[in-house]
């Protein structure tokens, strides 16, 4: 965590936090957006796994907890972060796109599909989040089946005799 409050702070006359919050940039040529990009989606992740190490401590020391109450909370948060990164560079792009020096007509267009194909991704993304979701609201949710007798005998001759 340091590391990233270290990185955010040296380039805060930058507009490396803006897309943070969802918010674009000043005017961004290419190469920068691609850094701005590439800077908040490492650091982000790394917020992110020391979040969740964070709850994992707690999970493992809290009283009460069980590992499915673990689990179904540590997939929400990656179904978030999942979200989260897909809608992380879409500021940056979006002021990229916007750019009238290639003419008014290219720019709209471009700026339209890219807004499409990512709206179009990020439905799927927030379908995983609302599904994990209720599965955290939901106390006595399992995940998968039991297996049978036959398929643990085929499994321990595939890894065990071959």
């Amino acid at each position: 965590m340091l590391h990233v409050m270290c990185i955010y702070w040296w380039y805060r006359n930058d507009d490396l936090l803006y897309p943070l919050v969802m918010l674009p940039p000043r005017a961004t040529p290419f190469w920068p957006a691609i850094f701005i990009i590439l800077v908040n989606d490492t650091l982000t992740r790394q917020a992110a796994m020391a979040f969740q190490c964070f709850l994992l401590i707690y999970y493992k020391n809290g009283k009460g907890h069980t590992f499915s109450q673990q689990a179904q909370m540590l997939t929400l948060v990656e179904y978030t972060l999942l979200l989260y990164h897909a809608l992380l560079p879409t500021p940056v792009w979006y002021r990229f796109f916007l750019n009238r020096d290639y003419g008014s007509l290219f720019s709209s267009l471009t700026t339209g599909l890219y807004l499409t194909f990512k709206l179009t991704s990020v439905v799927e993304k927030v379908q995983c989040f609302v599904a994990a979701l209720k599965a955290l609201s939901r106390k006595e949710v399992h995940y998968g089946v039991n297996a049978t007798m036959e398929q643990v005998i085929f499994q321990f001759h595939i890894n065990f005799c071959y």
